[in-house]
């Protein structure tokens, strides 16, 4: 991940370079992610201007790909939204695992958004904090497990559109991580299963 952070459950998606960034900031940088464990601890981002920033930004998939080093799966279907922010690559997070490549993209319109989060390393790179589990669906002939930040204290239900989701699952020594916010599970379903290698 590009912050390998625990997060709240409640007002926060993702750990970005700069910090925590809100639901509401765009875009919500996200990272091949997996729910967290009671054993996961917080690692502070630092300070801006203290670090070399590691992560590229690109405008096209070819060109995020050859910088990831490995091929890329692209949404065929976002569901009306747009991406409007650069895609980004970085390393991972995880443990003897810094020389893999973590690649995220994110589709939006207002507090709308799908994302999605693919790394080579095989495994989750980060943990997104501790998450409901919704079900454990197929998503082109992978087990895959979706979250959500809901139904808890002071959380919206987990019956209603207003909560963001996350689906994660292996392929191989690919690991994919689709985030949604103000979306139904059957459209982060949907998104998920039309995905599509870079021709």
């Amino acid at each position: 991940m590009f912050g390998n952070s625990r997060l709240p459950a409640r007002g926060l998606l993702a750990v970005g370079l700069t910090g925590l960034i809100t639901l509401t900031a765009a875009p919500a940088f996200a990272s091949s992610a997996a729910p967290a464990t009671r054993h996961s601890t917080a690692r502070p981002t630092a300070p801006a201007g203290k670090t070399k920033d590691p992560t590229s930004r690109y405008n096209t998939w070819r060109k995020a790909q050859k910088a990831a080093g490995f091929r890329l799966r692209v949404p065929t279907r976002t569901y009306g939204l747009k991406r409007k922010h650069p895609i980004l690559v970085g390393p991972c997070d995880a443990a003897g695992q810094r020389r893999k490549k973590a690649v995220y993209a994110q589709w939006g319109s207002g507090k709308r958004f799908l994302a999605l989060d693919q790394n080579n390393s095989g495994r989750a790179c980060s943990n997104f904090g501790a998450a409901k589990p919704l079900g454990v669906f197929r998503v082109q002939g992978h087990k895959a497990r979706m979250y959500g930040f809901c139904g808890g204290h002071g959380l919206p239900s987990c019956k209603v559109r207003n909560v963001v989701l996350v689906l994660a699952w292996r392929a191989g020594h690919r690991y994919y991580v689709t985030y949604s916010s103000r979306e139904w599970r059957s459209t982060l379903l949907g998104f998920a299963r039309h995905l599509r290698f870079r021709r």
